[in-house]
């Protein structure tokens, strides 16, 4: 009996040296998850380039985002990037506008400075990045503060995103975003001119997203005809920030190869104006007659005519910048090419 007895608490003894530390290493773990979950939510912001980022720049006030610039990854990612991005100051005119394109994304992650990073791609796999701030890491003095929030928010709820690893998708989307030249640092993703649109400032998706920020934004209607000014029409108007519209339009359009197509485009009388096309295949067109400024008349038409110069078809687009003075303006115009 008293052998029995002992062998009983032997084994019990054992059994108790057991379960004690695995007891131990359940709360250890546990404590350690909670510690995880929480340091998610602990915002860690980004440096580089910040202020333009996120708009507490000086230059956000010449972002309007009640226009938006219809664009696509082919034109994004053919824009002449800087040597060296300004620190503290934007890149007009790209920098300055608010671009809207449809795209998939196809893969999306939270970073390392609470950015959300989203990597959209066309139907020729061409990707760039497209971001998401952290609106506690967004001062109060940034006009997006409010589109950010309610960006983030509906993007949090939908898709999830962490820090562990890029979670892969295939959801077509239509995101308009403020343009921004990132620095390469070997981004998953990104652009061969490390373009970006940052922050975004609406997306939409099947049956979500945001469709506008709080500032309704407008998507300029395609110009049709030929652009005649008259003494009925208003010439375009200084807005906010000293900006002044440019009305583009192509013709023929559609155009075909080796086709004489003009350019033409209305903004104020006397601006120096310079033209980019970007043919279908995505390329620049590096024709002199293109790279040329012209001075827009007293009727402010300026115009450019050139052979179409490729034999790739889909649609092209053609961007004329102006500057009068400090003032600046910037009108794109996409068309097809059969």
């Amino acid at each position: 009996m008293h052998r029995r007895t002992i062998i009983v608490i032997i084994t019990a003894t054992t059994v108790l040296s057991v379960v004690v530390p695995a007891a131990r290493v359940a709360a250890v773990s546990a404590h350690r998850a909670r510690a995880t979950s929480m340091s998610r939510r602990v915002t860690a912001c980004g440096v580089e380039r910040w202020s333009i980022k996120t708009g507490t720049d000086p230059d956000a006030r010449l972002v309007d985002p009640r226009t938006v610039v219809p664009t696509n990854i082919i034109y994004l990612r053919a824009l002449p990037a800087p040597a060296q991005p300004p620190l503290t100051h934007r890149v007009r005119p790209v920098e300055t506008t608010v671009w809207g394109l449809d795209a998939t994304l196809v893969r999306y992650k939270q970073e390392d400075d609470s950015d959300y990073h989203l990597v959209l791609s066309d139907a020729g796999g061409r990707t760039m990045i497209a971001e998401i701030p952290a609106p506690a890491c967004v001062g109060a003095s940034s006009p997006f503060l409010p589109v950010i929030r309610a960006v983030r928010a509906a993007f949090t709820a939908a898709f999830h995103p962490t820090t562990a690893s890029f979670q892969g998708v295939a959801v077509k989307v239509h995101v308009t975003g403020v343009g921004f030249f990132d620095v390469k640092h070997g981004q998953s993703g990104v652009a061969p001119n490390a373009i970006e649109l940052h922050p975004i400032l609406s997306i939409q998706w099947g049956g979500g997203g945001v469709t506008s920020p709080p500032a309704a934004t407008t998507t300029p209607a395609p110009v049709t005809g030929t652009l005649r000014p008259s003494s009925g029409t208003p010439l375009p108007a200084l807005g906010a920030g000293g900006a002044f519209t440019v009305r583009v339009q192509a013709s023929p359009n559609p155009t075909t190869y080796r086709a004489a197509t003009t350019i033409q485009a209305i903004t104020l009388p006397g601006a120096s104006c310079g033209l980019r096309v970007v043919y279908a295949s995505g390329t620049a067109s590096r024709r002199r007659v293109l790279q040329a400024r012209q001075t827009a008349d007293g009727r402010g038409v300026v115009a450019w005519t050139w052979r179409y110069g490729s034999r790739v078809t889909g649609q092209a687009h053609a961007t004329v910048l102006c500057m009068r003075g400090d003032k600046e303006g910037m009108g794109t115009v996409a068309f097809t090419v059969q």
